[in-house]
């Protein structure tokens, strides 16, 4: 690296890499340089600065592993840092928009948009007509949403970061079975693997300016499968016997039991045209 040009972190959208470019400063003293991406998933191979950055932090889909990053062909480094959660995307004007959160079995009342991030385990969304009407990106998928077609699913940070107030309402889910969420990692070429990024990686993982620096050993393949914790919730209150009138919950109790009303007349009607 040279010696004016400072180490630069490329960082996909959703992400805040500004407490890692604090804690740089403070461990070696200098800037780190960030660059954002316009890519949700994966890196961009043409950054909006000229020069190549160092270290990538990128997201991945449930189970997947950065590009490059796996056997026999592997090409980088990658070290994983957290997993997010899961959020329900609603039209702002949606009764589900006031919601703080949502028990994951709720969303069997929610029509689903299916689009190009929904992972293969989430519940099944309601598949296109035409598949060539499946949006691309989750700002498309989040333009369908605004219109009041149906909801998306989307990690919570990219769902907060690209979704707007005025037209869509981002509700975190909660309750079993909890759906896999995307992986967040910092990655950087086999050939680039220098102390300096060594040390970036070690931060970036909470090693504080007083711990030692990381060995080689820091620099994991993709196959060495860490947990990653998942961001700290609040414990939640004790619940009471049964919702208030007229309260959200009692509307949503009240669909539920409407739902199972109209399952069991279908049921029902099947059986007499069987007879």
């Amino acid at each position: 690296m040279s010696e004016h040009r400072p180490l630069r972190l490329g960082f996909t959208r959703g992400t805040a890499p500004s407490k890692w470019a604090k804690r740089w400063r403070q461990a070696v003293g200098e800037p780190l340089e960030l660059v954002p991406f316009e890519t949700a998933f994966g890196r961009d191979p043409s950054p909006l600065e000229g020069e190549p950055v160092d270290v990538t932090l990128e997201r991945a889909m449930p189970g997947e592993f950065p590009e490059g990053s796996a056997e026999p062909d592997r090409t980088r480094h990658a070290v994983r840092l957290y997993t997010e959660a899961v959020a329900l995307v609603v039209p702002a004007e949606h009764e589900l928009a006031g919601e703080t959160e949502l028990p994951v079995h709720d969303l069997a009342l929610v029509a689903l948009l299916d689009h190009a991030h929904h992972a293969p385990g989430w519940p099944a969304p309601q598949p296109w007509a035409d598949p060539s009407w499946k949006p691309e990106d989750a700002a498309a998928a989040l333009a369908l949403v605004a219109t009041g077609a149906g909801a998306i699913l989307l990690p919570l940070p990219l769902a907060r970061h690209l979704s707007t107030k005025r037209e869509h309402a981002v509700v975190p889910l909660t309750g079993e079975p909890e759906l896999a969420g995307s992986t967040i990692w910092a990655t950087w070429d086999l050939a680039r693997d220098a102390a300096d990024v060594q040390q970036l990686a070690g931060i970036m993982r909470g090693r504080t300016a007083r711990s030692s620096r990381p060995s080689a050993s820091l620099a994991a393949d993709s196959s060495e499968q860490t947990k990653a914790a998942r961001p700290a919730r609040p414990k939640p209150t004790a619940k009471k016997p049964g919702p208030k009138p007229g309260s959200r919950g009692a509307q949503l109790a009240a669909a539920r039991e409407k739902a199972e009303r109209a399952k069991a007349l279908r049921r029902a009607e099947k059986k007499r045209k069987r007879r």
